[in-house]
């Protein structure tokens, strides 16, 4: 969706609100403009915010994804699409997207927002990505994990379980990327048990820190030294 011109202006000095709405799964939804780019927002996190979505565009720039033979990626979380859209933009990244994201809002504002004006295939599955799981047994190049309910990530994705789920469903020499927040001394509690149940699946493995995020990978080989 084009920005309006006045409106992308004001961004740059203030937060322009573009539209309010809210889900089952998520009471408030709101859609800014700011700092000329668009922004999802929940009460207590943000969900999505263009190229600026720093934690994967870091995470993107250290495993030099431009140069990754990607013909598939896996989005679990979709957010506005900041993902495909930085992949695409940024890093001239060309491939096909599954994207699974349970709230069915939350897919029809990125298709409005962000999936209209890119190039890649993004086909969007609105269930819970346990069921997608379940129900498909595709392989992917890439997946990105970032599933949160407001500033949490459910506890169902948190177990080795789930993390041997997703190794069986990345090709040879795929990347998986896991989203954690680490803002707090909870967060950090929380992230060393992670990391302890993470190495156990993954014992390549590693982190990206990026600030207040955490991005767990699958294999350090693929962070370039």
């Amino acid at each position: 969706m084009k920005k309006p011109f006045l409106k992308k202006l004001i961004s740059h000095f203030r937060e322009v609100k573009l539209e309010e709405t809210g889900s089952v799964h998520n009471p408030l939804l709101l859609v800014l403009l700011y700092k000329g780019r668009y922004q999802l927002c929940t009460q207590t996190a943000i969900y999505s915010y263009e190229d600026k979505y720093d934690n994967f565009k870091q995470a993107f720039e250290e495993i030099q994804v431009a140069n990754k033979k990607l013909d598939n990626v896996l989005l679990l979380g979709l957010g506005l699409g900041s993902i495909p859209f930085m992949l695409e933009k940024i890093f001239e990244v060309n491939t096909d997207y599954v994207a699974v994201e349970i709230d069915e809002v939350i897919c029809k504002l990125a298709e409005k927002y962000i999936l209209s004006d890119l190039k890649s295939s993004v086909q969007i599955y609105p269930i819970d990505a346990m069921n997608y799981f379940q129900w498909y047994d595709h392989k992917y190049d890439m997946i990105a994990m970032d599933i949160f309910q407001s500033a949490e990530v459910p506890a169902e994705f948190e177990s080795q379980e789930y993390f041997k789920t997703m190794e069986s469903r990345i090709n040879d020499g795929g990347i998986i990327l896991y989203n954690r927040l680490a803002n707090t001394t909870v967060d950090e509690q929380k992230n060393r048990k992670f990391k302890s149940d993470w190495m156990s699946v993954f014992p390549k493995g590693g982190i990206i820190d990026c600030k207040n995020n955490l991005i767990f990978i699958n294999d350090l080989g693929h962070v370039s030294k």
